[in-house]
């Protein structure tokens, strides 16, 4: 009796396993055994677990993140940027949409057949201007969110958001009362943040952010060296630890930052000398906690980037100029690029888009056109087609990642609010 008891349990545990979060969310206020079983740690794995390693689905999970105005008729480019910059909120949303698209529909149609799940709408203060917030990294269905000095957590699978406590290394805006003179207003130190980072540490098996506090004073800009702090999802505050940056700055550049495989990416740039750089990708190791940097291949220095995960591996994208454009592959023969040399593996194009975003398929990439719509290019057949987003900040401002579902938390009872209209 005890053992037929067991396996119906088992049996139960499996299921339940391979339902959706928004299912188990409600098989939660079922049962307390069930409510106990879900939030239990081995339970979560191993629904992440199917959710990663499900090969009967035929669809891939796509989540972007894009603007819409609340009122369609406006048209006028000056009003929508004011709407975009200087915090609107009545007149638009920052959406984050889940779409779920066939990986076999082989059509001739012109879009792509797919289904938007959710329109989850990004909340204050995260909300205030689209131009500034950034996805810094996503990882087992939970992603991070900037806005500035503004770092947040969420999971949209379970409507999760947890809006992260204030920097300990970033300081307050210096105020010119603050000071006697012009001389000491200047010479005071003054702070900002650029690089913001997430991923997930294997060794202590937690989920970290990183984030990058970079110095300066002076009537001339002096730099200062740079400080880090990391937060652990789970504690309350950050904590500085002791790093050696490696480069002056980290720049911002359209789909590049990523976390790939225990690593976070951004591109930056080192000068060599006082009048010399060089451009190169800057690389934190979320369980050693240490910086690497990589150098980009020297014949692309004029070029644009970008930054993607091909076949399992880090891929360097370079294009430049107006669309119809060229887009050059680049790969690294060390997997995690800390090494070895770029070889340029292949060109896309010419497509009339303009800027890469991710690929879903070997052989498909997602691609923001002028419209500022995403579509999704086909290498092999050289095709184009249509997803149902689109947004109306300029194409850079747009995201799209490969989005897994899982039922993690990240700590805080906050919701995101869900859109039930159509974009």
């Amino acid at each position: 009796m005890m053992q037929s008891s067991k396996l119906a349990e088992e049996i139960v545990v499996q299921f339940m396993s391979r339902l959706p979060p928004k299912a188990l969310m409600r098989f939660k206020c079922i049962r307390k055994s069930w409510y106990n079983l879900i939030n239990s740690p081995s339970f979560v794995a191993q629904n992440l677990s199917y959710s990663m390693n499900n090969k009967f689905t035929s669809s891939t999970c796509i989540l972007s993140k894009h603007t819409v105005l609340k009122d369609s008729n406006i048209t006028d480019r000056n009003e929508i940027l004011d709407i975009l910059t200087y915090g609107n909120n009545d007149k638009k949303q920052i959406l984050l949409s889940s779409l779920n698209f066939c990986n076999d529909h082989d059509g001739d149609d012109q879009e792509l057949f797919s289904v938007i799940k959710d329109n989850f709408i990004v909340p204050f203060p995260f909300d205030k201007c689209s131009l500034s917030l950034k996805i810094a990294g996503h990882c087992d269905g939970i992603i991070c969110l900037v806005n500035v000095e503004d770092v947040a957590l969420c999971n949209p699978s379970i409507k999760e958001f947890n809006h992260l406590p204030k920097s300990y290394l970033l300081l307050p805006p210096k105020n010119w009362d603050d000071y006697e003179n012009e001389d000491d207003y200047y010479e005071a130190l003054e702070s900002e943040s650029n690089a913001v980072g997430f991923g997930y540490d294997s060794k202590a098996n937690v989920y970290k952010v990183v984030r990058i506090v970079q110095f300066s004073s002076g009537y001339v800009f002096t730099s200062h060296p740079s400080r880090v702090e990391v937060y652990t999802l789970g504690a309350n505050c950050w904590r500085e630890i002791k790093a050696d940056v490696l480069v002056s700055t980290v720049c911002w550049s359209p789909s590049f930052e990523m976390y790939f495989k225990g690593i976070y990416y951004w591109d930056a740039y080192s000068y060599l000398t006082p009048r010399q750089y060089k451009d190169g990708i800057l690389a934190f190791d979320m369980s050693d906690e240490l910086f690497y940097l990589i150098y980009h291949p020297e014949t692309t220095r004029e070029f644009n980037k970008s930054l993607a995960v091909w076949k399992e591996s880090i891929a360097l994208i370079t294009y430049e100029g107006d669309a119809p454009k060229c887009f050059d592959l680049w790969l690294n023969e060390d997997s995690n690029c800390f090494k070895g040399l770029w070889t340029k593996y292949l060109t896309i194009g010419p497509v009339e888009v303009e800027i890469p975003l991710v690929f879903w398929k070997s052989n498909e990439i997602l691609m923001v056109n002028a419209d500022r719509r995403i579509v999704s290019y086909n290498l092999d057949i050289q095709t184009l087609k249509r997803l149902p987003i689109h947004g109306v900040e300029d194409p850079e401002y747009i995201y799209a990642i490969i989005y897994v579902s899982s039922i993690i938390s990240v700590n805080r009872d906050n919701k995101l609010e869900c859109m039930t209209t159509s974009i």
